[in-house]
This record gives structure tokens, sequence and C-alpha cells, in this order.
């Protein structure tokens, strides 16, 4: 079995630190995990495989010894340094949507359209489908084939954590102020987000939309995107509608779940708060619930789902991405 040399680009970011802890238990056999970051994390300790790697500074970095690099930082980041690495013969792997819509560079939804992973010959860098592309496209695909969809259209209930660390800590220090009776700052947010609702700016409707179309192939699909930042920590939940040119049942095909990592609740509903604290192997999936035909429209189904957007949409999509491609095309 090859063994590795494996870089993650934002170390210290919520998404790297869950790969680092992902690939401590992953299939890969690594030789060498090079911890990467910026001035503000150069230095700092971080826990694998029952010692303490220390995060270099990214400048400092000799690609040309790393097979694989897993861009997880911020699209700057990626813009600055990942042709480079690519360019000295590491693989990388990107989730910062820098080369997203660059047709020479595979962009890819696990298990959904690996076939294409093959493609990454073409400039040696991947391309991981936004959080919400994922998501969205790995339910579809366990209910229909998404080539076929003639309508389609996700409301995103965005948590604090899309927006980074940053986004988290205001969230919790607003709320812990108001809950102290005293008001809340938003220094991070235009306004306060703690018991209220915001509309969602990170989320850029066309960009989605793109990524959608270019996955699945369907360019003439109609699809909208509404997006509403919620005051909830972690936890990306979902509300998705749909049509396709074929007739369409809701019988579950335990396979297609399986493959797509899609978890079914019957009798409750999942939550961001229940998949968060759930146990480890069960919130590392997508959990889905009420699936039914829309009673204003019985050719359109409707559904909603959650998944964790750190451990599950960030580190793991990068991880099974990983997998795939160092099994199946470069061993």
């Amino acid at each position: 079995m090859a063994s590795w040399n494996i870089a993650v680009v934002g170390a210290n970011g919520q998404v790297g630190r869950s790969i680092i802890e992902l690939l401590a238990n992953s299939a890969l056999t690594i030789a060498q995990l090079d911890l990467l970051g910026s001035d503000n994390s150069e230095g700092e300790a971080v826990r694998f495989d029952g010692k303490n790697l220390v995060i270099k500074h990214i400048k400092n970095m000799d690609w040309s010894n790393c097979h694989l690099a897993f861009f997880v930082a911020n699209q700057s980041v990626s813009e600055q340094y990942a042709r480079s690495a690519a360019q000295a013969g590491c693989i990388v792997l990107d989730a910062t949507g820098t080369f997203s819509l660059d047709e020479a560079i595979p962009l890819i939804v696990p298990q959904l359209n690996d076939s294409i992973l093959g493609d990454y010959r073409n400039e040696n860098i991947v391309s991981i489908a936004n959080p919400i592309v994922s998501q969205a496209l790995r339910c579809l695909a366990a209910l229909t084939d998404v080539e076929l969809l003639t309508q389609l259209h996700i409301t995103n209930m965005i948590p604090a954590s899309f927006y980074g660390k940053q986004g988290v800590n205001e969230l919790a220090g607003q709320s812990a102020r108001l809950l102290n009776g005293l008001p809340a700052e938003h220094d991070f947010f235009a306004k306060q987000l703690a018991f209220n609702v915001l509309p969602s700016m990170l989320v850029d409707d066309s960009f989605i939309v793109e990524q959608i179309k270019r996955i699945t192939g369907n360019y003439q699909l109609s699809i909208t995107i509404d997006s509403v930042l919620v005051p909830v920590f972690y936890g990306l939940t979902q509300s998705i509608s749909f049509m396709s040119a074929t007739t369409q049942g809701i019988e579950q095909n335990e396979a297609l779940f399986d493959k797509y990592g899609i978890r079914v609740i019957s009798h409750d509903y999942p939550t961001p708060v229940t998949v968060i604290n759930s146990e480890q192997a069960d919130s590392l999936a997508i959990m889905i619930a009420n699936v039914h035909h829309s009673y204003g429209n019985q050719e359109q189904i409707q559904l909603m789902s959650v998944s964790d957007n750190i451990r599950y949409l960030g580190a793991k999509m990068l991880l099974e991405t990983a997998e795939s491609l160092l099994t199946n095309y470069i061993e």
C-alpha cells in the first residue's frame, strides 16, 4: 500500500482541524503531514496521531515533496499558492471555490461524479463543490436522476460557522451579552444576528446555480436559491423542492441512500442541534425528513435536510475525494 505526503492549508481553521481529525482514522497511509498557515497561526501546535505537529508558514513550503494538499483557507490563499503547488507536482484539492467554474478543472461532489476525477491531470487541481451544492445534490441523487431535473428550488438556512471563527465568536458574544441584559455588539455582521435572522450576503446565487448546472450537466435546469443567515452555530439546513422530466415517486432506495451518505428520519425530524450533538459516526451524514409530494403541485417533491457543514460537508467531502483519487487514479 502506498504512503503519502499530505499538506493541509488552513490547518488552524474549522475545516482544517476537522480534516486533521478525520485523517487520523482514514484509510490513507500518511508518511508525512504538513500543517500550513499564515502569520496568525504559524508556530501553533496541533495534535495528530498522538503527536504535536507545528503549523508552518505556507510561504516556506516545498511543494515538490508533497503528493496532495487540501486547500481550505480562503480564495486569496488559493489564488496565491494553489497553482504553484500544482505545477510543482502536488495534487491540489481546493474547497474555496477559486477554480469551481474553470472548465479545465474537475468540479466534484464525491460519489456523484467521481468518474471525472481523472481530469485532475489537466491542471493537477480538483475543485470541491460548495457545501450548499454538495448537500443538495447528494439528497437529490438519492431520490432522482439529477440530469433529468426540470425545476429546483433550495432555501438555505446558513449557520454562523459559514463565516468562519469570526462568525461563531460574534454570535456567541452577542448571545452572552443579550442574556446578561447588555446590548449586542456587531463588528463582523452588519446587524445583530443573535435571536435574529439576516440575509446571507456570503451566498452568491449565481455561483451556486452555475456549480449545480456544471455538475449535473443540466444547463437548461430552472434553479432558484434563497439563503437566510440564522442564529445557529453549526449545521446547514435546507428546504428543497424539485420536479423532474420523469414521473417521480418517493420510494426509498437504501442502496442510494447509503452511497450518498443519507440517513432518513421517518418518525421525527433533524435539526442542527440534534445533528451536531449526535454521535460522531451518525453526524457525518446528511439527515433528511418530510419527503413528500407538494400539496399544491403533486408533480413536485419537497424535503428538508440537515448536515454538519464543517465535519461532513467540509472535511469529509474532501477526504472522500482524496481517498477516491489516490486509490483509483494514482496508486
